[in-house]
Protein backbone atom coordinates (compact mmCIF):
# COMPACT_ATOMS: atom_id res chain seq x y z
CA UNK A 1 0.00 0.00 0.00
CA UNK A 2 1.55 3.11 -1.32
CA UNK A 3 1.20 6.30 0.75
CA UNK A 4 1.92 9.84 0.69
CA UNK A 5 2.14 12.55 3.00
CA UNK A 6 1.49 16.26 2.42
CA UNK A 7 2.33 19.79 4.61
CA UNK A 8 0.93 22.78 3.33
CA UNK A 9 2.58 25.83 3.65
CA UNK A 10 1.44 28.57 2.01
CA UNK A 11 3.87 31.99 1.99
CA UNK A 12 1.20 35.07 2.44
CA UNK A 13 0.84 34.71 6.01
CA UNK A 14 -0.78 37.56 7.28
CA UNK A 15 -1.33 36.65 11.33
CA UNK A 16 2.28 36.14 12.06
CA UNK A 17 4.53 37.06 8.57
CA UNK A 18 6.80 34.12 7.48
CA UNK A 19 5.26 32.19 9.93
CA UNK A 20 6.60 28.80 8.56
CA UNK A 21 10.17 29.72 8.59
CA UNK A 22 9.95 31.38 12.03
CA UNK A 23 12.83 30.34 14.05
CA UNK A 24 11.78 27.91 17.06
CA UNK A 25 14.44 25.71 19.10
CA UNK A 26 17.14 26.41 16.34
CA UNK A 27 15.20 25.65 13.26
CA UNK A 28 12.54 27.23 10.98
CA UNK A 29 9.57 25.69 11.92
CA UNK A 30 7.93 23.83 9.15
CA UNK A 31 11.19 21.61 9.38
CA UNK A 32 9.74 19.98 13.10
CA UNK A 33 6.66 18.75 11.37
CA UNK A 34 8.54 17.41 8.07
CA UNK A 35 11.37 15.70 10.38
CA UNK A 36 8.20 14.33 12.48
CA UNK A 37 6.51 12.77 9.45
CA UNK A 38 9.88 11.31 8.11
CA UNK A 39 10.84 10.06 11.37
CA UNK A 40 7.56 8.18 11.32
CA UNK A 41 9.15 5.86 8.33
CA UNK A 42 5.58 5.27 7.18
CA UNK A 43 5.18 6.94 3.84
CA UNK A 44 6.79 6.55 0.08
CA UNK A 45 7.08 10.10 -0.62
CA UNK A 46 6.70 13.50 1.76
CA UNK A 47 5.43 17.15 0.01
CA UNK A 48 5.71 20.10 0.58
CA UNK A 49 2.99 22.30 -1.47
CA UNK A 50 4.16 26.13 -1.15
CA UNK A 51 4.25 29.12 -3.47
CA UNK A 52 6.88 30.20 -1.11
CA UNK A 53 10.69 29.50 -2.55
CA UNK A 54 12.06 30.35 0.57
CA UNK A 55 9.71 27.80 2.41
CA UNK A 56 10.93 25.01 0.22
CA UNK A 57 14.24 25.85 0.73
CA UNK A 58 14.50 25.93 4.20
CA UNK A 59 13.70 21.95 4.11
CA UNK A 60 15.53 21.11 0.63
CA UNK A 61 18.13 19.52 2.45
CA UNK A 62 15.74 17.16 3.79
CA UNK A 63 14.67 13.72 1.71
CA UNK A 64 11.02 16.00 0.32
CA UNK A 65 9.36 16.64 -2.68
CA UNK A 66 7.86 20.47 -3.96
CA UNK A 67 4.83 20.78 -4.71
CA UNK A 68 4.30 24.36 -6.17
CA UNK A 69 0.50 25.60 -5.06
CA UNK A 70 -0.89 27.64 -7.66
CA UNK A 71 -2.02 31.38 -6.71
CA UNK A 72 -5.37 30.68 -6.53
CA UNK A 73 -4.86 28.17 -3.65
CA UNK A 74 -2.38 30.54 -2.05
CA UNK A 75 -4.38 33.50 -1.03
CA UNK A 76 -5.67 34.12 2.42
CA UNK A 77 -9.79 32.31 1.38
CA UNK A 78 -7.61 29.15 0.20
CA UNK A 79 -8.29 26.78 2.67
CA UNK A 80 -5.33 23.75 3.31
CA UNK A 81 -8.11 21.27 2.17
CA UNK A 82 -9.17 22.58 -0.99
CA UNK A 83 -5.75 22.75 -1.84
CA UNK A 84 -4.84 19.43 -1.06
CA UNK A 85 -7.79 18.11 -3.04
CA UNK A 86 -6.39 20.17 -6.20
CA UNK A 87 -3.05 18.71 -5.20
CA UNK A 88 -4.05 15.29 -6.18
CA UNK A 89 -4.55 16.35 -9.40
CA UNK A 90 -0.96 17.18 -9.75
CA UNK A 91 0.85 13.86 -8.52
CA UNK A 92 1.07 10.74 -8.77
CA UNK A 93 -1.61 8.47 -7.25
CA UNK A 94 -1.51 6.69 -4.28
CA UNK A 95 -3.27 4.48 -1.82
CA UNK A 96 -3.23 6.47 1.09
CA UNK A 97 -3.13 10.49 1.46
CA UNK A 98 -2.57 12.31 4.28
CA UNK A 99 -2.09 15.92 5.20
CA UNK A 100 -0.45 17.54 8.07
CA UNK A 101 -0.38 21.12 9.34
CA UNK A 102 2.99 22.66 9.43
CA UNK A 103 2.04 25.03 12.85
CA UNK A 104 1.70 22.09 14.95
CA UNK A 105 5.62 21.58 15.93
CA UNK A 106 5.58 19.01 18.38
CA UNK A 107 3.69 16.42 17.42
CA UNK A 108 5.28 13.41 18.55
CA UNK A 109 6.19 10.98 15.29
CA UNK A 110 4.27 7.99 17.10
CA UNK A 111 1.12 9.54 16.99
CA UNK A 112 1.80 9.18 13.41
CA UNK A 113 2.52 5.71 13.29
CA UNK A 114 -0.73 5.28 15.43
CA UNK A 115 -2.72 6.88 12.80
CA UNK A 116 -1.43 5.09 10.01
CA UNK A 117 -2.13 1.71 11.70
CA UNK A 118 -5.68 2.55 12.58
CA UNK A 119 -6.30 3.46 8.68
CA UNK A 120 -7.99 -0.02 7.79
CA UNK A 121 -9.71 -1.32 5.06
CA UNK A 122 -12.82 -0.73 6.93
CA UNK A 123 -11.95 2.87 8.57
CA UNK A 124 -12.49 5.60 6.20
CA UNK A 125 -10.09 8.61 7.97
CA UNK A 126 -8.20 9.06 11.03
CA UNK A 127 -7.77 12.08 12.26
CA UNK A 128 -5.79 13.48 15.16
CA UNK A 129 -7.89 14.96 18.07
CA UNK A 130 -7.31 16.60 21.18
CA UNK A 131 -9.95 16.81 24.43
CA UNK A 132 -11.57 19.83 25.28
CA UNK A 133 -9.79 21.22 28.59
CA UNK A 134 -13.17 22.93 29.84
CA UNK A 135 -16.50 20.65 29.20
CA UNK A 136 -18.51 21.68 26.57
CA UNK A 137 -21.80 21.20 28.06
CA UNK A 138 -21.29 24.59 30.08
CA UNK A 139 -20.76 26.18 26.49
CA UNK A 140 -23.28 29.22 26.10
CA UNK A 141 -23.61 31.60 23.24
CA UNK A 142 -23.69 35.42 23.52
CA UNK A 143 -26.11 37.72 21.63
CA UNK A 144 -25.85 40.78 23.08
CA UNK A 145 -26.37 40.58 26.52
CA UNK A 146 -28.12 37.30 26.21
CA UNK A 147 -26.67 33.99 27.54
CA UNK A 148 -28.15 31.15 25.95
CA UNK A 149 -26.80 27.78 26.89
CA UNK A 150 -25.83 25.66 24.15
CA UNK A 151 -27.29 22.70 26.23
CA UNK A 152 -30.97 22.88 27.71
CA UNK A 153 -29.97 21.17 30.95
CA UNK A 154 -26.96 23.71 31.91
CA UNK A 155 -27.32 24.25 35.40
CA UNK A 156 -24.93 26.16 37.65
CA UNK A 157 -22.94 23.27 39.74
CA UNK A 158 -25.76 20.72 39.22
CA UNK A 159 -23.11 18.07 37.86
CA UNK A 160 -19.66 16.84 38.77
CA UNK A 161 -17.40 17.49 35.89
CA UNK A 162 -15.61 14.01 36.67
CA UNK A 163 -19.16 12.60 35.09
CA UNK A 164 -19.59 14.63 32.05
CA UNK A 165 -19.41 13.17 29.00
CA UNK A 166 -15.79 13.73 27.44
CA UNK A 167 -15.59 15.57 24.21
CA UNK A 168 -12.40 15.52 21.67
CA UNK A 169 -12.00 18.12 18.41
CA UNK A 170 -10.10 18.06 15.53
CA UNK A 171 -6.79 19.68 16.81
CA UNK A 172 -5.20 20.08 13.00
CA UNK A 173 -2.16 17.50 14.02
CA UNK A 174 -3.29 15.21 10.96
CA UNK A 175 -6.00 13.68 8.68
CA UNK A 176 -5.09 10.67 6.94
CA UNK A 177 -7.67 9.39 4.53
CA UNK A 178 -7.74 6.34 1.52
CA UNK A 179 -6.91 8.30 -1.69
CA UNK A 180 -10.18 7.07 -3.34
CA UNK A 181 -12.40 8.33 -0.74
CA UNK A 182 -11.13 11.20 0.44
CA UNK A 183 -11.56 11.97 -3.47
CA UNK A 184 -15.41 10.36 -3.38
CA UNK A 185 -16.50 12.45 -0.17
CA UNK A 186 -13.73 15.48 0.14
CA UNK A 187 -14.10 15.25 3.46
CA UNK A 188 -12.32 13.52 6.47
CA UNK A 189 -15.02 13.32 8.33
CA UNK A 190 -17.49 11.09 6.15
CA UNK A 191 -17.90 7.13 6.95
CA UNK A 192 -16.10 5.60 9.61
CA UNK A 193 -13.67 8.03 11.26
CA UNK A 194 -11.26 6.99 13.84
CA UNK A 195 -9.52 9.30 16.36
CA UNK A 196 -5.99 9.60 17.88
CA UNK A 197 -5.90 11.85 20.81
CA UNK A 198 -2.95 13.74 21.23
CA UNK A 199 -1.91 15.19 24.31
CA UNK A 200 -3.10 18.97 25.42
CA UNK A 201 0.40 19.27 26.91
CA UNK A 202 1.56 19.03 23.09
CA UNK A 203 -0.28 20.95 21.45
CA UNK A 204 0.54 24.56 20.64
CA UNK A 205 -1.00 25.71 16.72
CA UNK A 206 1.06 28.53 16.14
CA UNK A 207 -0.82 31.76 14.07
CA UNK A 208 0.56 34.61 16.18
CA UNK A 209 3.36 35.90 17.98
CA UNK A 210 2.13 35.39 21.26
CA UNK A 211 2.04 31.45 20.17
CA UNK A 212 5.24 31.50 18.90
CA UNK A 213 6.93 32.64 22.03
CA UNK A 214 5.16 30.04 23.95
CA UNK A 215 6.19 27.01 21.87
CA UNK A 216 9.87 28.56 22.11
CA UNK A 217 9.22 28.27 26.23
CA UNK A 218 7.99 24.53 25.83
CA UNK A 219 11.19 23.65 23.71
CA UNK A 220 13.35 25.66 26.44
CA UNK A 221 11.38 23.88 28.85
CA UNK A 222 11.89 20.03 27.30
CA UNK A 223 15.22 20.74 26.35
CA UNK A 224 16.22 21.48 29.84
CA UNK A 225 14.46 18.02 31.38
CA UNK A 226 16.03 16.31 28.29
CA UNK A 227 19.18 17.69 29.78
CA UNK A 228 18.62 16.50 33.42
CA UNK A 229 17.54 13.61 32.92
Amino acid sequence: MTKVAVIPARGGSTRLKDKNIRELGGKPLIQWMVEAVLNSGEFDDVYVSTDSDKIFNAVKHLPVKRHIRPAKNATVKATALNAMLDMMNDIPKYDVFAYFLPTCPFLDSMYIQQGVSKLTENVDSVVSVSYYEEPIQLACIKRGDDIIPVFDNLTAGLTNSKFIQKYVKPNGGFYISHWDKLLETRNFFKGNVKGVVIPNELLVDIDYEHDLKLANAMWLERAYRDKLY
